[in-house]
């Protein structure tokens, strides 16, 4: 179905509005989604080492587990699902949390497309780690799931409602995905300059930064994928995968 003219062009005029900046506690997927809500409250409800369990008998506590246990709860997929939303959470935060390094310092225009060229570099710093996991394409999967639904949501932030206007949209940055996917890969495995080729085309090439701002970032890129590599499979399952702050 062709999309209307005039239904891209504002889609397009709406997504160089400034990206809202909603406090972290309530950014998708976490406090804002009923899913990642009742997902939460489930985990509290099975772990162990939560207040229930001193205020229940062991024998309630092993009885709710086992119910968990046979609805499937503590399958291979649950547990991957419900690591992907801590996983992505770090991903998604990290250009807030940083907004005065890369809207201020590195010049990125502070709007939708900013956001998603920061978190998808930081998922794919994730997806290289997650590629070793014997589940590793369930896990890659799954990152990229929540990736692409807060990418929906955000574009219904912007007041875009009409369907189709959105798949068109989905469809362009997915294929935008792919493509940094592949132009980080390989900078990552050959040298430096092109890694900082792969930065400057899909990350930097909207701004007026600089060279300083690029040489840095590689740094960055190479420090954080170092750190990442050493996490273990616990700490996958856990989603305890953090990202430290860059700065100059």
């Amino acid at each position: 179905m062709v999309i209307g003219s005039a239904s891209r062009t504002f889609a397009r005029t709406a997504l160089r509005k400034p990206l809202p900046i909603r406090a972290i506690s309530q950014a998708r997927p976490m406090a804002a989604t009923s899913l990642w809500q009742k997902q939460q409250q489930g985990q509290m409800c099975f772990s162990t080492g939560s207040a229930l369990s001193k205020e229940h008998s062991e024998t309630k506590i092993k009885i709710v587990k086992a119910l968990a246990r046979a609805m499937g709860y503590y399958s291979e997929s649950s547990t991957i699902i419900r690591a992907s939303h801590d996983l992505y959470a770090a991903c998604s935060n990290h250009a807030i949390q940083n907004k005065d390094f890369f809207y201020a310092k590195c010049e990125l225009p502070d709007n939708f497309q900013s956001w998603f060229t920061v978190t998808q570099l930081h998922v794919w710093m994730l997806m290289v780690r997650l590629r070793s996991e014997k589940n590793g394409r369930q896990h890659i999967q799954e990152l990229v799931n929540r990736f692409f639904d807060d990418a929906e949501f955000r574009i219904r932030d912007h007041e875009i409602t009409q369907q189709r206007v959105i798949n068109s949209y989905i469809k362009d940055l997915l294929a935008q995905f792919h493509g940094g996917v592949v132009a980080y890969d390989e900078g990552m495995c050959k040298d430096d300059p092109v890694l900082a080729a792969a930065l400057w085309r899909n990350l930097f090439a909207p701004s007026s930064n600089n060279a300083e701002d690029l040489a840095f970032m590689v740094g960055y890129v190479r420090r954080e994928l170092s750190k990442i590599a050493q996490l273990d499979t616990e700490d996958i399952i856990q989603g305890k995968a953090r990202f430290d702050s860059p700065s100059l």
